[in-house]
């Protein structure tokens, strides 16, 4: 037995304690949710931390007998439910399009707590971070043609470039976080490589804490519309500039 509760135990108990999304009032198409999208995340925790990188590994996983599994299997239930392999899988491609919203949420609830602005400037950083697929690549030539060479390729991300990665084929992450001794996301999106920091910066601008008074930028999101934005908000816009 296990003198202790582990780390990754612990940090699943923490799931069921920290603030979520509001479920939409109205859902317009297919059956209710069986389970909760906290009990999905716990699942999904489980699997970054013990790098497991399918449904199959994780249920294996929960499959043995040992005394850590013996904790994690009633944290992973629902009114005495234990969903089924096809669920999670379901489920979890699902979860990409509340995962920004859930990160903006949890860490402006982080951000409350701790007050990271309280001794120095209340400053936010926007930028974006790749995030490439892991099953192929689409080229242009193929894309032209409508050839799909891989049932792997995911067909809905694109192509961008940055001085930093190079060429790279999938999606962005738009991230708002704090500026200080404490770093904490207070807005995310994610949107395909090639749509343009300086479309995706008004979705993370909405988010924001009244608090702030700087936010700091690129040369890609250095545009008139959001200098004059920051402006009538009463934020301190810095950011560089093309050109010498």
């Amino acid at each position: 037995m296990l003198r202790h509760t582990s780390v990754l135990v612990s940090l699943v108990r923490l799931i069921d304690r920290l603030p979520w999304l509001p479920e939409p009032p109205k859902r317009l198409r297919g059956h209710p949710k069986t389970y909760s999208d906290r009990l999905i995340v716990k699942a999904f925790g489980i699997m970054i931390i013990r790098r497991l990188y399918t449904i199959y590994a994780l249920l294996a996983f929960l499959d043995q007998d040992d005394p850590l599994t013996q904790q994690l299997r009633p944290l992973l239930c629902e009114q005495g439910r234990f969903p089924s392999r096809r669920t999670r899988e379901r489920r979890l491609a699902a979860l990409p399009q509340s995962l920004p919203g859930l990160i903006g949420c949890i860490g402006r609830h982080l951000v409350t707590l701790l007050q990271p602005w309280a001794r120095q400037g209340r400053a936010v950083a926007c930028d974006s971070t790749p995030l490439a697929t892991g099953g192929g690549v689409w080229h242009k030539k193929h894309r032209d043609q409508g050839v799909i060479p891989h049932t792997s390729i995911d067909t809905e991300a694109g192509w961008s470039q940055s001085g930093w990665h190079g060429w790279w084929y999938g999606w962005k992450l738009p991230l708002a976080v704090t500026v200080g001794a404490l770093w904490s996301p207070l807005a995310a999106e994610l949107t395909v490589a090639n749509r343009g920091d300086n479309e995706a910066a008004p979705l993370l601008r909405e988010h924001l804490p009244e608090e702030v008074r700087y936010v700091l930028g690129d040369t890609h999101s250095n545009t008139p519309e959001l200098q004059q934005e920051c402006h009538r908000r009463g934020w301190e816009w810095v950011a560089t500039r093309r050109g010498p």
